[in-house]
């Protein structure tokens, strides 16, 4: 990689000469070469694999650092997703950060915030033709990791970059599916980004998607395992449209939903089918099913595809609102939820895919209420105190949320008030 060049080496008569600096003179290694160099190595080995997951050709490991050495934009946004992880992983407290047997000092939320200053100058100031440019349309998605999930389950409201990811999303669609590599993959992550978002903060996806219209994306013939799964994201911005778009809803878009959603799932190829899987085993206290997939491209596309049939679940307008089958209809409605909840969550923990757990996540702090078993309660708890020690991905708003929905905190407060009175004897 351009990035990280090291001097290079000649022999003379067998005998192997680095043409590196004299101990004594001082290193071309500085503090800030050696964090940087860490950085870019983190973020290949640790978050790449995040945005890589429906990409075939992996971009972001492979082709996305050489293109970094020659944009400031894109290697900010490296550094600075790269360091945030990193620094919120280790959570060392007082003490340095550290990586490849390196120690970082300077690392943490603040050189982060210095980094994603340093990017976000160079995005704001892209003029008209620079909004085409595929470096920053990658360097928009990159900075947006952390946005993507922080604000909403930590329970802020942060925009900060999506109207800039939605700029250069809108300017490069027709681009990307034209030409492909790392702008193709930038793009089909900018859409991950803002369906998760949109989900979590119950709206629209904020996309202009006309591009798609016309491509093999809409359609269910034979294709490549990373178009059926793009496929099933596209579905899922079309599903959130007819929840929660202004323009109402209707009994036929939701058949037509619920058609394309039992197509994708009958025709994607047998690379979708799990690989294993069996029910939980409730003897040894087992939850959550096993389910193990291929890779990680088939574990994102299951996982999108569960997260629409959740949406339609929840939405479903056929459930009636008064008579006498208006129970067995809810209780029937409530059991589908359970179900894809916790596939959701079994897929996460059979699954080392980088960014499972977060769908996981998504779906426990958005229907994990609906659960009253005290031991399924925990075991979707955990799930959410998984992603932060896993991926330091904070989750204190929904963990703040499903307890006080479960009334932990309030039985807690029951069970020290009795045992109080029973000391004393009232």
């Amino acid at each position: 990689m351009s990035v990280l060049r090291l001097p290079d080496s000649t022999r003379d008569n067998g005998r192997l000469i680095e043409n590196s600096p004299h101990p004594a003179e001082p290193s071309i290694w500085t503090d800030r070469a050696v964090q940087e160099a860490c950085l870019m190595r983190y973020f290949v080995e640790e978050l790449a694999p995040w945005f890589d997951s429906c990409d075939a050709g992996k971009h972001f490991a492979l082709v996305m650092p050489d293109r970094a050495a020659q944009c400031p934009a894109l290697l900010y946004a490296v550094y600075s997703a790269a360091a945030r992880h990193l620094g919120r992983w280790q959570s060392t407290g007082t003490r340095p950060v550290t990586f490849a047997g390196r120690r970082l000092p300077n690392l943490g939320d603040g050189m982060a915030l210095d980094y994603q200053s340093l990017c976000i100058s160079h995005l704001v100031s892209a003029d008209d033709a620079e909004i085409h440019n595929v470096d920053l349309l990658a360097a928009s998605v990159i900075l947006r990791f952390y946005e993507e999930f922080d604000a909403a389950l930590v329970g802020s409201d942060g925009k900060t970059h999506l109207r800039g990811t939605q700029v250069f999303l809108n300017a490069q669609g027709h681009a990307a599916l034209c030409c492909g590599g790392l702008q193709l993959a930038a793009f089909w992550v900018g859409i991950r980004q803002e369906f998760h978002k949109a989900f979590l903060e119950q709206r629209v996806a904020e996309l202009d998607l006309s591009c798609c219209e016309a491509s093999v994306y809409r359609q269910l013939d034979s294709a490549d395992d990373p178009t059926w799964a793009n496929r099933v994201v596209l579905h899922c911005v079309d599903v959130l449209r007819y929840c929660y778009g202004e323009e109402g809803q209707t009994r036929g878009q939701y058949e037509e939903l619920c058609a394309y959603n039992q197509q994708w799932q009958a025709l994607t190829p047998p690379t979708f089918d799990p690989l294993y899987c069996r029910p939980p085993n409730t003897v040894k206290g087992e939850i959550f099913p096993v389910l193990w997939y291929l890779d990680d491209c088939i574990v994102t596309g299951i996982q999108h595809w569960h997260l629409a049939r959740l949406l339609l679940t929840v939405f479903d307008p056929t459930v009636p609102r008064l008579g006498p089958g208006r129970k067995a209809a809810v209780a029937r409605r409530e059991a589908e939820v359970k179900h894809h909840v916790f596939s959701l969550c079994g897929i996460a923990i059979s699954n080392k895919t980088a960014p499972a757990l977060v769908a996981a996540c998504m779906g426990v702090s958005m229907c994990g209420d609906r659960t009253t078993d005290r031991r399924e309660q925990e075991a979707l708890f955990d799930i959410l105190l998984k992603t932060e020690q896993i991926h330091g991905l904070s989750t204190t708003h929904a963990q703040t949320s499903l307890r006080a929905a479960w009334e932990w905190d309030a039985t807690i407060s029951q069970v020290l008030s009795f045992n109080l009175n029973v000391r004393q004897g009232l």
